[in-house]
């Protein structure tokens, strides 16, 4: 009884303090996807575990830098002059709308658009103020990589911790199904981030090059990341990049957007994931959809992130502990299937 009131008094606790979680959950990800590297470079260089984080840690930081330097300034231009511009966007859109389908749009919609756009990411002279929340993110910033090195370091002694508190004669089952979760997450978070590198790359290659949009730059690299969300994601995307494209030449780029968007999501799910990474997470769409939902409840954009990955943890716990009906009725059908063949080809040669 006891047990179970401290367990109801640190959850209640932990629900009241989930506000600081979200850079300790960010850096324990960052942590997980170092740590194989990490354990490379500490095994094959013969270095302590210690010199191989420093050493994997610089080189992010000088990747990072170097990608900054280089497409930093560009980026920020583009997403300055995109929010500037956004009324004559939204102008050029509208009057691009009603010309091509001889649509009678009410004087002001323009207007009333661009107000609830405002509404919604926030009016010019608030956005000011990001630079005082960015200012503030940074104690989150050091805490995300201070706590990716601990979880690096410790990571062995981490899982010894939450081990011991699992019953001894369920340890075994507990660390299987841990081996499992651990091999399905890796190959989840390498192909979204291949794939997020594939789709920025490829959306940049033709709004640059093939549609000569101003702000390729920024919608390719936010359609990129919008393949983290799974249904929704492509659907902004594709229509963002139709939008600008509209706005600067017209409707006649709209059918060619999105023709684009479409092959290239086809690629993706028919080729790229079948065969480079295979269904790592093989979840129905509703439950998708609803996990992206209680995400976005529960923690905001990084409920969103990580609705997927704990969701497919927890079917896999599911079905580890209560297999599925119809892989145990295939099994059946399967065995019954091979005794009728046994029993046909028995009497063939009772009859020969």
């Amino acid at each position: 009884m006891l047990k179970w009131v401290a367990l109801c008094l640190i959850i209640w606790f932990l629900y009241h303090i989930r506000e600081i979680f979200p850079p300790f959950v960010i850096g324990g990800i960052f942590a997980y996807l170092v740590l194989p590297l990490v354990r490379y470079v500490h095994k094959e260089a013969r270095i302590p575990m210690k010199a191989a984080v420093l050493a994997i840690y610089v080189g992010i930081a000088g990747i990072l830098f170097a990608l900054g330097w280089f497409f930093g300034p560009l980026l920020v231009d583009q997403m300055t002059n995109l929010w500037t511009q956004r009324q004559e966007l939204v102008n050029n859109v509208v009057s691009s709308a009603s010309q091509s389908f001889g649509w009678q749009l009410p004087p002001g919609l323009a207007d009333q658009m661009v107000h609830n756009l405002e509404e919604t990411f926030g009016k010019p002279e608030e956005l000011m103020h990001l630079t005082g929340i960015f200012s503030k993110s940074m104690l989150g910033i050091l805490v995300c990589v201070v706590s990716s090195i601990y979880f690096i370091i410790d990571s062995h002694r981490v899982g010894q911790f939450f081990l011991r508190f699992v019953p001894e004669d369920q340890r075994l089952i507990v660390t299987n199904i841990t081996q499992q979760t651990n091999v399905m997450l890796s190959r989840y978070v390498r192909g979204q981030l291949l794939l997020i590198t594939i789709m920025s790359t490829v959306a940049w290659i033709f709004l640059h090059f093939i549609f000569k949009l101003k702000y390729a730059l920024v919608i390719a690299i936010a359609s990129g990341f919008l393949e983290i969300i799974p249904v929704l994601g492509p659907i902004i995307a594709t229509s963002t990049a139709t939008i600008v494209g509209v706005a600067q030449h017209g409707m006649d780029v709209a059918l060619g957007i999105i023709i684009c968007y479409t092959l290239a999501r086809w690629t993706e799910d028919y080729v790229i994931i079948p065969r480079i990474i295979g269904h790592a997470v093989e979840l129905h769409p509703l439950v998708v959809i609803f996990a992206v939902l209680c995400g976005e409840v529960t923690a905001g954009a990084l409920g969103m992130l990580i609705a997927i990955p704990v969701a497919a943890c927890i079917k896999l716990v599911v079905d580890f502990l209560y297999p599925p009906l119809d892989a145990s009725a295939h099994k059946q059908v399967d065995s019954t299937e091979e005794n009728s063949a046994d029993s046909h080809v028995a009497t063939h040669a009772e009859l020969k």
